[in-house]
């Protein structure tokens, strides 16, 4: 292999030879970049179900049979002073009426599909509730509506919007869901309906995806205007700095080329990919330019051969490490978090393969030695004559900090991470505030015995036992269930009063069933109960609580049902995406940091392996782990939620802060001299001037996503930053005193 290498650096003496690898690289960027319109941005909600969990298995059993119950858009449309104004319902019923021909619509509920259905003796009259033509008669319709328990589900409080259901085909690409959704803007503005409010999965996504493409193509644009900038004024030269720039680019153009080709969707994580991948490539491209530039040889082949030995195999180390770290997280059973660690893991070998194999076509024969000059020795000197105060303040730090981790708790809130002057966010506030909310909310309903179905009597009166607990407990202010029929059916039953929409006695209710039936076979409850009538549901929408209080309700729930429900009549099980997600975000959390020890536990193996030492394991562990540690406290003490998006920046800090770890004990490693103090000043002239250009870099990069409204960006910007300079700055001072 040695051999291989070494005839491979000696072709770059042959201009034949440069002048083919020019071309082989030129093409093969154009052949990458071709590929980039196949690239697409999603932000699937059901891909973070972790795959075969029983609640996802039962979970996708219940989509069999009503659909997902995030295929759904609240359409709220405002009118003041009143909606019961008879232009305005006329432009909504048109309106109504027609959004049937947009293709994806499967149904909608409004007032205008609501009747009020009363028994005659020849047969059922169904009379409007709204009298649209007759503006006299409006003023009763609103009072009527508005007392009425299912009616009133349609309108606010002060009368001031209606809200309409949709629901739609499940959507596949981001393409369709676009295109969906402008046609029913378009549709909306056409019939003169411009004060309206949407929400739905469909739109929280749509404004995820909006921000994650704008803030990372802004913010990545922007990282490397500022990688170029600080590498000029750090080298004072343009050939240099174009050799960490080219590398760093072309890798990752390899890497999107290559994902491209697969179809991969970009999802929230896997847009960290771009940065992890510029600032792993960047860092290898300063070891090999500090080393070459650190070499005095005359000779450019044999000068370049050196400086590569001198910096490859703790550059391979590096790499393989790191790339082991993410490649660690496809043990876990999430899609967005595989290909995160897939992609990234390949990403860091391609940026290796990248620099040694094209990067020295970029080394100029006249680069000067190297100028920078750091007081390193003195440095030296001053933290080991400080090791204890610097031993005592770090483990006063991590003390302190433990306290801060001990604060994290999971938690998830779909809207705080959009900026507070957002449209969708006020939105969705709206509809929690004069709705009772906009997040869907499921549970599973069948009778305990499998020869009754849901309408038998004592199932029914183990549901209303349910409901009721629902409305005053759980504080669900509009949730539907098969209730819903046999109570309209009994308020037909009794000549269309009001008061009667109940559940009736017993006997009554025997009376009634014709009715049911007739209404079944309308299709009424057809969203609540499936054909078999077997097997149904409690259905609705609440507010945005956060993860961690929704779980707390869904808990003091199944202690309600466990005490007060009859477990021979019904049986129950919570499910729905609002569920799963929420279950998903505390799981998910976890198992990122069990994916983090594994990491951790693989480099370590590594780093035991190259080293043969127990000892060099412990010294390499030690600066790492405790930025990770900092980090979490500081999370803790601002109070941030730990959740998916926040778990991810450990491991992502942990995979490039280990690099330069390895770096610096790679140099220390190939050092001749026998004094511990001399080696570590000339582990700190050669590996220590690179590592602390590329922390400086990386950091400079990521403070930029700390100006971003986008709360995800932020957090990641801020604490990766934070974790980078907390990282360098105990390689740089601590690491050296644990050698010593």
């Amino acid at each position: 292999m040695k051999k291989i290498i070494s005839n491979y650096y000696n072709n770059f003496k042959d201009k034949e030879f440069r002048v083919m690898l020019y071309a082989v690289w030129i093409i093969s960027l154009a052949f990458f970049i071709s590929q980039f319109p196949k690239l697409s941005v999603s932000f699937e909600f059901e891909k973070f179900f972790a795959e075969g969990n029983e609640d996802r298995v039962f979970f996708e059993q219940h989509v069999e049979k009503f659909g997902y119950d995030n295929d759904y858009l609240l359409v709220a449309i405002q009118n003041s002073p009143s909606i019961f104004q008879s232009s305005f319902l006329q432009k909504l019923e048109h309106w109504t009426n027609s959004i049937d021909s947009i293709e994806g619509i499967q149904s909608a509920r409004s007032l205008f599909e609501l009747k009020h259905i009363i028994k005659a003796p020849f047969g059922y009259n169904a009379i409007p509730l709204l009298h649209v033509d007759d503006e006299k008669r409006l003023k009763g319709d609103s009072i009527r509506i508005s007392s009425h328990d299912l009616y009133s589900k349609f309108i606010s409080n002060d009368a001031q919007s209606t809200i309409i259901q949709l629901n739609h085909r499940h959507f596949t690409t981001p393409k369709e869901e676009f295109q969906f959704f402008n046609k029913l803007k378009v549709s909306l503005q056409e019939n003169n309906l411009s004060n309206y409010r949407i929400v739905g999965k469909l739109v929280a996504q749509q404004s995820f995806v909006d921000h994650i493409k704008s803030d990372f193509s802004i913010f990545l644009a922007a990282g490397i205007g500022v990688t170029i900038l600080l590498l000029l004024l750090i080298y004072r030269s343009f050939n240099i700095m174009l050799l960490p720039l080219m590398m760093s680019i072309s890798s990752l153009i390899y890497l999107l080329g290559f994902m491209a080709m697969f179809q991969v969707e970009l999802s929230i994580l896997s847009v960290l990919i771009p940065p992890i991948i510029l600032f792993v490539s960047t860092s290898d491209a300063i070891h090999l330019i500090n080393a070459y530039r650190q070499n005095p040889e005359q000779d450019f082949i044999r000068r370049l051969k050196l400086s590569i030995k001198k910096v490859f195999s703790a550059t391979l180390l590096t790499s393989i490490t790191t790339a082991v770290g993410f490649f660690s997280l496809l043990v876990l059973p999430t899609e967005p978090i595989n290909e995160l660690g897939l992609f990234a893991g390949i990403g860091v070998l391609i940026a290796f393969v990248v620099n040694f194999a094209i990067g020295p076509l970029l080394i100029r024969k006249n680069y000067r030695n190297q100028q920078i000059k750091l007081p390193f020795r003195k440095w030296t000197v001053k933290i080991l004559k400080n090791r204890r105060a610097i031993i005592l303040v770090y483990l006063l730090i991590v003390v302190v900090s433990f306290f801060g981790v001990f604060k994290l708790k999971t938690d998830a809130y779909l809207l705080k991470d959009l900026p507070k002057n957002s449209q969708v966010r006020d939105d969705f506030t709206f509809m929690d505030r004069f709705y009772g909310g906009s997040k869907p909310w499921e549970m599973a309903i069948y009778p305990a015995d499998k020869n009754e179905t849901i309408f038998n009597y004592d199932v029914l009166v183990e549901l209303l036992k349910i409901e009721q607990y629902l409305k005053d407990s759980f504080k669900i202010e509009n949730v539907v269930s098969p209730l819903e029929l046999v109570k309209y059916a009994n308020q037909i039953e009794n000549g269309g009063v009001f008061n009667q929409y109940k559940l009736p006695n017993e006997l009554n209710y025997d009376k009634q069933k014709s009715t049911s039936k007739f209404l079944l076979q309308k299709g009424i409850a057809n969203n609540v109960v499936d054909s078999s009538l077997k097997y149904g549901r409690f259905t609705g929408f609440i507010p945005e609580w956060g993860s961690n209080a929704t779980q707390k309700r869904n808990e003091k729930l199944r202690e309600f049902i466990k005490s007060n429900i009859d477990s021979k009549v019904l049986d129950t099980k919570l499910t729905g995406t609002t569920y799963l997600i929420d279950k998903s975000n505390e799981n998910l959390s976890i198992e990122l940091i069990k994916g983090l020890v594994f990491a951790i536990f693989i480099i370590a193996l590594f780093i035991a392996i190259y080293f043969k030492s127990f000892k060099m394991l412990l010294i390499s562990l030690i600066p790492n782990v405790i930025p990770l540690i900092l980090t979490a406290g500081l999370m803790g003490f601002m109070e941030v939620p730990l959740k998916l998006t926040t778990a991810i920046i450990f491991v992502v800090s942990f995979g490039i802060a280990v690099d330069d770890t390895i770096h610096f004990l790679g140099s220390y490693k190939k050092q001749t001299a026998r004094s511990p103090i001399w080696r570590i000043i000339k582990t700190l002239r050669s590996a220590g001037l690179a590592i602390l250009i590329t922390s400086i870099l990386i950091i400079g990069g990521f403070v930029l996503f700390t100006f971003s409204s986008f709360a995800t960006t932020f957090y990641l910007g801020l604490f990766l930053s934070f974790g980078m300079l907390t990282a360098v700055l105990t390689d740089l001072i601590l690491l050296p005193v644990l050698l010593k």
